[in-house]
């Protein structure tokens, strides 16, 4: 009698067993059935700073406030720019005005030697002639030496001018390049979020200004992989607050991306499988959603 009895208890024990064994591995099983998980709102937002350093002079947008796309947010004053900007321009304008005196120089020359050369002619024939003496050629034949040589050097002054004309356009292109870099540009249209810095304050290279809201809150939901074949891009699931349980809506899932964690989970001597979880995100449909509100997603339900 006692050795029915234990034989009937390690029956049970064996069925019970084998129950939890085959539940525990249905549990890892995708059966595609309904799940409920909850996801949070979380904010599309786009934090804008400068690449440099500098003190703001303009006035920044305050929360709330839209911002178009490509509209200047805020400026900013990189001490002594302004005043290499000015400096360069200076020195170019001299540049320019070295030129155009080394042109009115070389035209005057040519117009000296023009008439040298004329009266070089005119003596020459008279020295043919036995008029004049061949001392007064060869003067105006060194005379004509002396202003094709000045010539040469006012053209060699063209190519050093030049030069410095080159090198102080580019040093003003990075001036200006560098004050482009001052004016904090809006790449999309939003909504000022936060902000953090006002117009007279000094700011560092990678420091926020103004945070905008592009869009409106997205849900977020971590959804382990035996229930993913619930979510799929483009399909609509329900979803609503979890303080409200009467407020119902439909989300529409927009992507599923994998986290880079997972879990390894052992079923009892079943064959350890990796698992991950993945991040699917879910845009809500006819519901306001504030930032941070958490909501209950219901997916796989017929």
């Amino acid at each position: 009698m006692k050795k029915a009895m234990w034989v009937g208890v390690a029956v049970a024990i064996a069925v019970a067993g084998t129950w939890g064994y085959g539940a525990l591995a249905r549990r890892e099983d995708d059966t595609g059935r309904a799940v409920r998980l909850l996801a949070i709102a979380e904010e599309q937002s786009l934090a804008l700073s400068f690449s440099g350093s500098g003190r703001l002079v303009s006035p920044v947008p305050d929360e709330g406030e839209a911002v178009r796309a490509g509209q200047t947010v805020a400026k900013i004053e990189e001490p002594g720019l302004a005043e290499d900007a000015s400096d360069f321009e200076r020195q170019m304008a001299q540049s320019r005005a070295r030129e155009k005196t080394r042109q009115e120089e070389v035209a005057r020359l040519r117009a000296d030697l023009a008439q040298i050369a004329s009266e070089e002619k005119r003596i020459g024939r008279l020295v043919r002639e036995g008029i004049a003496p061949a001392a007064d050629l060869e003067t105006v034949q060194h005379r004509r030496e002396g202003i094709n040589a000045a010539i040469r050097a006012r053209e060699a002054e063209k190519g050093q001018i030049s030069a410095e004309g080159d090198s102080l356009h580019a040093r003003l292109g990075k001036v200006r390049h560098f004050e482009k870099e001052g004016a904090l540009v809006a790449p999309s249209a939003g909504v000022v979020l936060t902000r953090h810095h006002r117009m007279g304050e000094w700011v560092g290279p990678g420091e926020p200004i103004v945070t905008l809201q592009l869009e409106a809150p997205r849900l977020r939901v971590e959804v382990p992989e035996e229930r993913l074949s619930a979510f799929s891009v483009g399909k609509s699931v329900e979803i609503w607050p979890q303080a409200r349980p009467d407020a119902r809506a439909r989300a529409r899932v927009v992507s599923i991306r994998p986290r880079s964690e997972f879990a390894t989970r052992r079923n009892w001597g079943l064959q350890s499988r990796d698992l991950r979880t993945f991040s699917v995100r879910l845009v809500p449909e006819g519901l306001p959603v504030v930032a941070g509100q958490t909501f209950v997603v219901e997916a796989g339900a017929n």
